[in-house]
């Protein structure tokens, strides 16, 4: 058992390698947001722009297949997955209301990468050359619940932020590995001393008096695994939303 565990740390840490430099190299709501004042004096088309002000939490990523509080999309299909190994709309046992999000990623012939991710996404299919996203200054942290279909089932990361591109997240945060259980169980991402990824140049230096970590979120939450840790794998989740405790 030690062993596999060390094992399956020393794969997740080669891997969150591989993940985080195709996430950075990728090319590309019903919760209404106020404006933020803070936006005045910034042009829209610069890199500082503000995402849309949200005024209450929780604010959910997903809630319910057909919720109208869904604020973020599941459009950023990375790796191995295709639009097919996911349901939103699954009615096995969810944690919470009618629904939940069930994914299955498995060896399939075509598929080369041996990884496979998602991000929710805002606006649809956003990796950083829209300029809008969500301002969620005052979030604490970003809950979630999950499941394997068996236990054991190995998620290399969860997490929220992280995209690259011109208008890209203005923060990251995430946890991983986590080693699913059979039953649901509560996950919290915490966004205390949350990373501002946003100053990788000169260039976003003049964004410093504007851009807070949650200032600009566009990738709400997403998951990567990987088949060096998983002959194929099952999970679910639901409930995903930020809170501010």
């Amino acid at each position: 058992m030690r062993y596999r565990k060390a094992s399956i740390i020393t794969l997740s840490l080669f891997f969150l390698c591989f993940f985080l430099l195709a996430v950075f190299n990728i090319s590309g709501a019903s919760n209404k947001a106020a404006e933020n004042p803070a936006r005045e004096g910034i042009e829209k088309e610069s890199i500082c722009l503000l995402g849309e002000r949200v005024e209450s939490f929780p604010f959910y990523v997903y809630k319910d297949a057909t919720s109208g509080n869904n604020n973020f999309f599941p459009t950023g299909i990375m790796g191995d997955l295709s639009s097919s190994d996911i349901d939103n709309y699954c009615k096995e046992s969810p944690y919470a209301g009618s629904t939940c999000v069930k994914i299955i990623y498995k060896k399939k012939p075509g598929r080369v990468y041996r990884w496979a991710g998602l991000y929710w996404q805002y606006p649809p299919n956003n990796w950083g050359n829209i300029p809008r996203g969500y301002d969620l200054t005052g979030a604490t942290k970003l809950t979630f619940w999950a499941r394997g279909k068996y236990g054991g089932e190995v998620i290399n990361k969860f997490q929220l932020g992280g995209i690259s591109g011109r208008y890209r997240d203005s923060g990251v945060a995430s946890i991983g590995p986590i080693i699913l259980s059979k039953k649901w169980r509560k996950y919290v991402i915490s966004l205390k001393g949350m990373d501002n990824s946003i100053i990788v140049s000169n260039e976003d230096k003049e964004c410093w008096p504007f851009m807070e970590p949650l200032s600009r979120i566009i990738g709400g939450f997403c998951w990567a695994a990987s088949l060096i840790d998983n002959n194929s794998i099952t999970f679910y989740l639901d409930e995903i939303r930020f809170e501010n405790d």
